[in-house]
This record gives C-alpha cells, structure tokens and sequence, in this order.
C-alpha cells in the first residue's frame, strides 16, 4: 500500500494490546487470539498489569514500559480508561490507535466534557491517528492481521469494506466465508471520532490490492469531505453505498446506535449518484454486488455488448 497518513494503521508492522487478558471471555484475550490466528509476522506487545505474560507472549504492565513503539495499538480497555491511556500512547510516539469502547460521547467530567471530546483534543495534539471508538478492529488479511473481536476472519481478496456498523460487518463477515470471497481490507469505522470515510476512501483508492470499495453508512458528519474523496476515489475504483436508515424506523435505529441524525434520503441519493458511486438497497442487494465484484473481470476496452430485459 502507498504511503499515506494513514499508514501505520494499514501498513503496520508491530501492534500493541491495552488490556490484554488470559480471561478468555474478555475482549483483551479475544484480541490477542485472533492475532495469533491470523499468524500475523510482527511482534504484538500485550499490555496489562494483570499478567507476566498473555497467550505464551511476554507482556508488560504499562504503555511506557514497552521495548519499542509499535505502529498501532489496540485499546480494550472501558471507555473512563480510555482518555489516559490515548495520552499515554501519544508521550510513547504511537501514531495509530483503535478504541473499541463505546460510550465516549455520553461520559462526562464535572464540566460537563465528554470522553469523546477529549480524544479529539488528544489526538490533535500528540498527532495519533484514532479508529473508533465503537469499532470492531481492522482485518487486513493480505497482512495476516486481524486484529478485530470478529468471530470469523476473513480470506484475501481485491474488495476494501468500510462500516459503521459493527453488527453489519459481522454479517458480512459470516456470508463472505462461506461463499469463500475475500477482502483486502475490513475496517468497522464505529463513531468515526477521529479517522472518517473521506480519509479510508482516498487511502484505499490508492491500494494496490483493492480494486473495488463497499460502504455501509450510518450517517456523514462532513458531507462535502466525503463526497470530494468519493468522486476522486470512483475515478479509480468501483465504490458500492448501503445507507442505513432509510426508512423512519431505521433512522431511529441508526440514530440510538450512532448519536447522529440521517440527512434527508433523496438529498443522499442523489449526491451519491453525483459523487460516481452505485448505491444498493440493503444488504441483500449488497451481497449480491460483492459477488458479482469478487468474481467479475475488468472490462478491457470499448468492445462491450449489453442485453437486458
């Protein structure tokens, strides 16, 4: 993958674990076995008090404790945790971190300052970049890492997922297995606190191993960023929409499970349709398009017949 800020969380070559645990119920020991699994090359740094070591590998008790700098950090831990331990991995130089808590948007301090609002602030000043929070992880399987508390991995593929949702990516998780169709990347996107769709888009337009992008989305906070980055990124790459809520009852849904309010649907159709990008109806329709992407052959020029009812 090319060099882009976003580097040491699709490129990285040493991970660290933020509450890693031998409790197998725990998301920390969940974590740390899917690593192992995945057979992933580099070094993995579990980091806890708890234990002297985690699944066989040596662990350390604080983040300032650790040998090197890995490239990303998983964070495992509750979300009251989670603004200490950010701060402790900005003064340690890590550049990428994934928060897997949710809740940082409703806890707050005495004055009235979320959890969430602090993340940004750190984020800001240390230049970490942040996945989440309420994110599954990232799967990048041409790695072999998976570093998600996804119950099925994923096989190598030309097809880069992005969702909010981390029920929809445990679907497709599922269904793309048995059908034995792969991804190149897998990323649950969460709240998008930090690293947004606009800033995946343009990284993973510009990825060797991707030669077509799906999207589920919840909602977009800068709609005018992310329809920029998808009219760049459709000039190189086929890029495939699912919006949830489109009805009432899904906007209401989608609206407990992100804090965030739905445009108007025709006001998205339509930008979408500008922007270059194909947008599916629901996730029947989607798994059917990444299907058909998954095994389809790239049109070589103009020499091209269609027949349709």
């Amino acid at each position: 993958m090319a060099t882009t800020p976003l580097s040491a969380l699709l490129n990285p070559k040493s991970i660290a674990v933020i509450g890693a645990s031998n409790q197998t119920h725990r998301t920390g020991f969940v974590i740390i076995n899917n690593l192992l699994q995945s057979h992933f090359n580099g070094p993995i740094f579990p980091v806890t008090p708890k234990y002297d070591s985690v699944a066989g590998i040596l662990a350390y008790p604080t983040i300032s404790d650790l040998p090197r700098t890995p490239d990303i950090a998983i964070v495992c831990t509750h979300a009251s945790k989670t603004v200490k331990i950010i701060k402790e991995l900005g003064e340690k130089g890590v550049k990428s971190a994934v928060i897997l808590a949710a809740g940082t948007s409703t806890l707050k301090d005495e004055t009235g300052t979320t959890v969430a609002d602090y993340l940004q602030q750190l984020a800001k000043r240390y230049q970490i970049r942040l996945l989440g929070p309420n994110s599954m992880g990232i799967i990048l399987p041409w790695l072999n890492l998976n570093a998600s508390f996804a119950p099925t991995p994923a096989n190598k593929g030309n097809i880069a997922f992005i969702s909010q949702s981390a029920a929809v990516c445990t679907t497709i998780l599922d269904w793309a297995r048995n059908k034995n169709i792969g991804f190149s990347t897998f990323i649950s996107l969460g709240d998008g606190l930090d690293i947004n769709f606009a800033e995946l888009l343009d990284a993973l337009s510009r990825d060797g191993k991707t030669e077509a992008i799906l999207l589920y989305l919840d909602s977009v906070n800068n709609a005018r960023e992310f329809l920029s980055a998808a009219r760049a990124a459709a000039r190189n790459r086929r890029i495939l929409v699912v919006k949830g809520g489109r009805t009432l009852a899904g906007s209401e849904a989608v609206k407990h499970h992100t804090g965030s309010n739905l445009g108007a649907d025709i006001v998205y159709e339509a930008a979408i349709r500008r922007a270059g990008l194909l947008r599916v109806k629901n996730t029947h329709e989607l798994f059917a398009a990444v299907e058909t992407l998954a095994h389809s052959v790239p049109l070589r020029g103009e020499r091209l017949a269609i027949i349709t009812n």
